[in-house]
């Protein structure tokens, strides 16, 4: 491998230069754990499939706000460590393989280390990480990936509980392994080989429905594709017409209760006397909304056999 060390100037920079490669924090879909994203959705990307550009939610801020914190949290912790930023993207220009660790451990015996920093919420930490036992799997692949391009001795995860009441860190180390590590390179370049070649990832219905979406936005006007030799259609097409009545009959149950419930209120605003219930039922005002035009394209399906009973 030859890694090139750039320095983080400015956010747009270090975006650009993410662009251009797999990055750490994204290798975890190709290994199919990522919470966040499918192969199929980083393929279509280097295919020139657009995308909205990713906007910063709420939990994104916080991580961002609390990185500082959780190296002083973990420098707190550990204090034979000394936990630097690292304020660096590390690349391999032909691997295209990216990383941008959070810091650096310096004073261990073992040598630099790499810290990779995580502000969880309690429920996440309970669900996700086994009340703080283990940590997720995707994000150990990152760490791995960032060890493999700064050639740490070591690396570890700090995991800041964002908790007014009981706020903790937990700190995984986790040991270089040269067969992971190898597994990260064979399959890094497996992908860019079949950008390359256009071999598509098989979708993950349950998850790639919005990049299924981003794939099929063109249409050839006209086009009809003839689906008879795909047998599993009309099983899928039948278990869908079934969810859909499904669908309707909860939502007519569901109806008839807000009209049940609405009707035992009257002109009340509040209902009382119900443990573990709060019902309300006032005055709002809704602000007017234009919902802008748009050009795409819509998926109908309609049940045919009952047009022939």
């Amino acid at each position: 491998m030859t890694v090139e060390c750039h320095p983080i100037v400015s956010r747009e920079e270090w975006l650009g230069w993410r662009k251009q490669d797999v990055t750490a924090s994204r290798i975890g879909a190709l290994f199919d754990v990522s919470p966040y994203e499918t192969s199929l959705k980083l393929y279509a990307e280097q295919r020139g499939t657009e995308f909205e550009a990713p906007t910063e939610n709420l939990i994104m801020r916080r991580g961002r706000w609390l990185e500082r914190v959780v190296g002083e949290a973990v420098a707190e912790l550990r204090p034979e460590w000394t936990v630097e930023p690292v304020n660096a993207y590390y690349r391999d220009p032909t691997l295209r393989l990216g990383a941008s660790p959070d810091f650096w451990i310096l004073g261990d015996p073992r040598g630099r280390g790499v810290l990779q920093a995580k502000s969880v919420a309690p429920s996440v930490i309970a669900k996700t990480w086994d009340q703080g036992r283990v940590p997720p799997e995707w994000i150990v692949w990152q760490l791995r990936t960032e060890m493999l391009m700064t050639d740490a001795a070591f690396g570890a995860i700090g995991a800041l509980v964002v908790d007014p009441f009981a706020m903790d860190c937990f700190i995984f180390e986790i040991a270089r392994d040269a067969e992971a590590e190898q597994l990260i390179i064979a399959t890094v370049e497996r992908f860019w080989d079949n950008v390359r070649r256009g071999i598509e990832p098989e979708p993950d219905f349950s998850r790639d429905a919005e990049v299924i979406k981003a794939l099929t936005r063109k249409v050839t006007p006209g086009l009809v594709r003839d689906l008879s030799h795909h047998n599993e259609l009309p099983e899928l097409l039948e278990t869908r017409a079934a969810l859909c009545t499904s669908i309707k009959d909860i939502q007519a149950r569901v109806d008839a209760i807000n009209a049940e419930v609405q009707y035992l209120l009257g002109d009340a605003e509040q209902a009382s006397g119900l443990t573990g219930w709060r019902i309300t039922y006032k005055l709002e005002n809704r602000k007017e909304y234009t919902v802008k035009a748009r050009t795409g394209r819509v998926l109908r399906i309609r049940d045919k056999r009952e047009e022939t009973l």
